[in-house]
């Protein structure tokens, strides 16, 4: 029966298995964690050229987010439905009921999602179906010689920080950012974010800049809102390291070392008391 199915598709099995030392904000004591998530992924084509694709993952135990929400991800639970990925001359259409990101805010989900190019610009659109509050984000960015740019937009922006209080309101405003990039050297790049935040919220203003040296890049941003982020990375054969810091001195750290063969170590922490030590390998 498997052989069947596959004569009629690929499909294709990949993921993480984990074991670690970790700890989460200070809450538990450091512990012996494992675990594991496998990817199964099913694609085709028609023969008018249109092609097709969908997949879901499953695992047990958790894993350690250890470079971007410094968590231990539990695993496992049901296996959710999948959206369909269609690509036709260029343009992908993604259907699933809220499966497809809100282009500026990840945290809320639309149903259906088209992107493409055409010469030097992309877009992307998401809609909501469903009744009730729903959203609706586009998106368009390209580039010219050294300079790049985009703009992203929603007309129901269910993550509004209306206070400045890092609190979301749910006020499901509006909302819109545009971002440019420049390239001024093979060392120096500059970035301008205005975010509008939605109406209740005052907008803000970002200069970034991010400056490499050999193996070392460093990273500063500023914001007309107070807020100022420094950054450090190192990279050098297999040895990796990140090091950040804000006005606030919220501090993150993490680094990982390269094993070979889809296999690699890692440390990681952060000024919340999360604290995490192990290695994952990837089939």
């Amino acid at each position: 029966v498997l052989a069947a199915g596959v004569a009629q598709a690929d499909v294709s099995f990949s993921g993480k298995g984990e074991v670690s030392v970790a700890q989460a904000d200070g809450t538990e004591s450091m512990s012996v964690r494992s675990g594991y998530d496998l990817n199964v992924a099913v694609s085709g084509a028609s023969d008018n050229g249109i092609t097709y694709s969908m997949g879901f993952d499953m695992g047990a135990g958790s894993l350690i987010d250890y470079n971007d929400d410094y968590a231990i991800d539990p695993q496992g639970g049901a296996i959710a439905a999948s959206a369909l990925t269609i690509g036709y001359a260029g343009v992908t259409i993604v259907a699933g009921q809220n499966k497809v990101d809100d282009l500026y805010d990840d945290q809320q989900n639309g149903d259906v999602g088209i992107s493409g190019s055409f010469g030097s610009l992309s877009f992307s659109a998401v809609a909501d179906t469903d009744d009730g509050a729903s959203s609706n984000s586009f998106s368009l960015s390209g580039t010219a010689d050294a300079m790049t740019w985009s703009f992203v937009t929603t007309d129901n922006n269910a993550a509004v920080d209306s206070s400045g209080d890092d609190t979301v309101d749910n006020s499901g405003e509006s909302a819109s950012k545009v971002t440019v990039g420049y390239t001024a050297s093979d060392a120096l790049s500059l970035s301008f974010k205005h975010d509008t935040k939605g109406s209740s919220a005052d907008a803000v203003n970002t200069l970034g800049a991010t400056y490499a040296m050999g193996s070392v890049t460093l990273g500063l941003s500023g914001a007309d809102d107070d807020t100022t982020d420094y950054s450090v990375g190192y990279a050098a054969g297999p040895l990796s390291v990140a090091f950040a810091t804000d006005e606030s001195d919220n501090w993150k750290f993490n680094s990982t070392y390269n094993l070979g063969g889809g296999a690699q170590a890692f440390v990681s922490t952060n000024s919340k008391e999360f604290a995490a030590i192990g290695m994952s390998f990837a089939f």
